[in-house]
C-alpha cells in the first residue's frame, strides 16, 4: 500500500530534451557540479572531473551487466497481434517473470510466438496485474537460456527509441565495468567514462576504484509517485565483496571521499550498513541520512522515480530546483544516454 508524503520535486521534461544516443566520446557529455553546502552550480564536462577530486579519493562502480532482456514477438492467434515482452525476475532456468505490452491479450491469448523455434505460454497466477509469468520452449537442441539471449534486444528504456535497441546499444548501453549479468537497465552515471579518463585519474589526482553489484530493476524507469502517493520500489539483488568494503574502509580511514557512480552504487554502498549481499529494499527519499556516500554521480531523471528522489535527499528541493531548472535552460541532455552531474 502507498503511502502520502510532502510532495517530492517534479517538472516539465520536453521530449526533445531525452537524448537519443550517447554522446561519443562519452566523457565529453555536459557535466553539470553542485555545490550541495553553498547550493553553487558550474558547467563542465566529464573529462574535467579529475579537478574535483583529491588524491586518496575512491570512485565505486556498479559492475552489474545488462542483459538482452526485450523480446518482441506475435501473439500465437489469428491476426497474432505484435507483443513485447521485459524479462524481469528469473524464477526457473526456462521461467521468468515479465512486464510487456499488450499484457491483457498476453494472458488471454496465452501463447506467445518469438520465432518459428521459441516460444513463451503464460503460466496461471494469482500475482499482480502489471506482471505475466511465462514458461519459454524451443524446437532446437538450444539451451533455453541461449535460445532467449538470442532473441532478445538491449533493454533500452522505451523513451529511447520506443525501447527498441540495436547493434550499437549493445557497446552504448554497457558500462566499461560490466561483469555480472543481472540487469534491465545500465547504470547509466557509469556510461560516461572511458578506460582512458579512468587511467587518467589513476594518475593524477592518484584516485582509487573499487566496484560493487546491484542489479538493476524496474525501478529505474517506472514511476514510483503517482499524485502525491508513493509506492516503494522493488528489491534488487546486491553483493559488496570483503575486498571492496575494506578499500572503501581504508579509503575513509584516510580521510578519502567516496565517491558513488550512480544512484544504483549509491543504493548498493547505503545498503551494506545492514548486510554486504542478498536482497535490498532500501528506499533513499527526502530526509534521508546518508551513511557511506560523500559525493555521488548521477544522470538527470525522470519525474516521480526513485533516482529524482534520491537525488533530492541528497540536495533538498529548493537546490535541485536550481540545478534542474539551469539544465533545461542550457540545453543539457536527459535520461540514460544524456549528460550528468557532479554532486560534491
Amino acid at each position: 500500500m502507498g503511502e502520502s508524503f510532502v510532495c517530492p520535486y517534479s517538472y516539465d521534461l520536453p521530449k526533445e530534451r531525452i537524448a537519443q544516443r550517447p554522446c561519443h566520446p562519452p566523457d565529453h557529455a555536459k557535466m553539470l557540479v553542485v555545490d550541495r553546502i553553498s547550493g553553487s552550480i558550474s558547467d563542465h564536462t566529464f573529462a574535467d572531473i579529475g579537478q574535483f577530486l583529491r588524491p586518496g579519493d575512491r570512485l565505486v562502480f556498479n559492475d552489474t551487466k545488462v542483459v538482452p532482456a526485450r523480446l518482441f514477438g506475435r501473439l500465437d492467434s489469428v491476426g497474432g497481434a505484435h507483443v513485447e515482452l521485459l524479462l524481469i525476475e528469473k524464477i526457473t532456468e526456462s521461467r521468468w517473470s515479465c512486464i510487456g505490452r499488450p499484457l491483457k491479450k498476453v494472458r488471454a491469448v496465452g501463447r506467445v510466438r518469438f520465432s518459428d523455434t521459441l516460444t513463451a505460454e503464460v503460466v496461471p497466477t494469482d500475482g499482480p496485474l502489471e506482471r505475466v509469468i511465462v514458461e519459454f520452449s524451443t524446437t532446437e537442441n538450444t539451451h533455453i537460456s541461449m535460445a532467449i539471449a538470442q532473441h532478445g534486444t538491449m533493454p533500452i528504456p522505451p523513451y529511447i527509441r520506443g525501447g527498441h535497441g540495436d547493434e550499437q546499444d549493445e557497446r552504448d548501453y554497457q558500462s566499461i565495468f560490466a561483469k555480472y549479468a543481472g540487469s534491465v537497465a545500465a547504470p547509466t552515471a557509469s556510461l560516461h567514462f572511458t578506460p582512458e579518463l579512468i587511467d587518467t585519474l589513476k594518475r593524477e589526482p592518484r584516485v582509487d576504484i573499487s566496484t560493487v553489484t546491484l542489479h538493476v530493476g524496474t525501478a529505474s524507469f517506472l514511476p514510483v509517485v503517482d499524485d502525491g502517493v508513493i509506492t516503494p520500489p522493488g528489491r534488487e539483488e546486491f553483493r559488496i565483496a570483503a575486498g571492496a568494503l575494506e578499500e572503501i574502509a581504508s579509503t575513509r580511514a584516510g580521510g578519502g571521499r567516496i565517491v558513488a557512480v550512480g544512484t544504483t552504487a549509491v543504493r548498493a554502498l547505503e545498503s551494506s550498513v545492514n548486510a554486504t549481499e542478498g536482497s535490498t529494499a532500501l528506499f533513499i527519499q527526502p530526509g534521508y541520512r546518508f551513511n557511506v556516500a560523500d559525493i555521488v554521480v548521477t544522470n538527470f531523471h525522470q519525474p516521480g522515480t526513485t533516482h529524482l528522489l534520491l537525488v533530492e535527499a541528497l540536495l533538498g528541493k529548493d537546490v535541485l530546483h536550481k540545478v534542474y531548472s539551469h539544465a533545461l535552460a542550457n540545453h543539457y541532455r536527459f535520461l540514460s544516454y544524456g549528460d550528468g552531474m557532479l554532486v560534491l
